[in-house]
């Protein structure tokens, strides 16, 4: 298979009808998917005694609480696709390629200890915060970690449930949403942007935003979901095994 296709949008013999869905559907497909994620998670916490301390939880009722939002982000994404277009497969081209690992990986791990370090450093000297700062949300979920169960657990699901559910969101029907209302480029910022702020961090708006763009990028040149799938996964793996590694 080669490594580029053509992008979403071009005619070829047998090409699928074209989707309904856009930005209206990409939007409140976020707006239904965060709704439900802190209700359902909120749900869950009072369920295991933790409603009133939610910092305090347990890594396992963590992670429960955090589940709703990645199955939201599958649910909608499906949902649109499956009413409005020709499926996921087709839409956002969840297709895969052998090269997509190692291309993956290694634009990851750069994203994350090249670009992130480069962009981060400028914003921690201008705003005197600190690395620990910036690293504090996932430093706090790593110190829930213990023993081999808890880190197998923390790695599964950073490294493989995160980025099948955030790229079949972002990169899947954002992206391919904005796609068709502008230009490829201008749906790659566009984006990537909108993949930052929903974090909610706001020291790490940037560094995210750029993150975003590397899987993105990846979406783009290759026509593939799955490369920036692995680029996800490496980019979280990487920050996780080194936290792990130094809690």
């Amino acid at each position: 298979m080669s490594l580029f296709l053509p992008r979403a949008g071009s005619t070829t013999t047998g090409e699928p009808d074209q989707p309904t869905w856009g930005i209206p559907d990409a939007l409140l497909g976020y707006v239904v998917s965060y709704c439900f994620a802190v209700i359902a998670g909120g749900v869950i916490l009072s369920i295991g005694g933790w409603a009133d301390d939610p910092k305090d939880a347990p890594l396992g009722w963590t992670m429960a609480a955090s589940i709703p939002i990645w199955v939201a982000f599958v649910g909608v994404s499906w949902f649109v696709a499956r009413t409005k277009g020709n499926g996921v497969v087709r839409d956002f081209h969840l297709a895969f390629a052998p090269v997509d690992i190692p291309l993956g990986i290694v634009a990851g791990v750069l994203a994350q200890f090249v670009l992130v370090n480069a962009i981060s450093w400028p914003i921690l000297q201008l705003s005197g915060k600190t690395a620990e700062d910036l690293a504090k949300p996932a430093q706090d979920l790593a110190d829930k970690v213990h023993g081999a169960s808890g880190a197998l657990l923390f790695l599964f699901v950073v490294g493989v449930i995160v980025p099948i559910a955030e790229e079949l969101f972002f990169r899947g029907l954002v992206y391919r949403a904005f796609e068709k209302r502008w230009d490829r480029w201008w749906a790659l910022l566009l984006s990537s942007a909108f993949f930052g702020l929903t974090h909610f961090q706001l020291l790490q708006f940037l560094p995210l935003m750029a993150a975003g763009a590397v899987f993105g990028f990846l979406v783009l040149r290759t026509g593939r979901l799955a490369p920036a799938m692995f680029a996800h996964s490496a980019f979280n793996l990487s920050t996780a095994v080194v936290l792990l590694w130094t809690t």
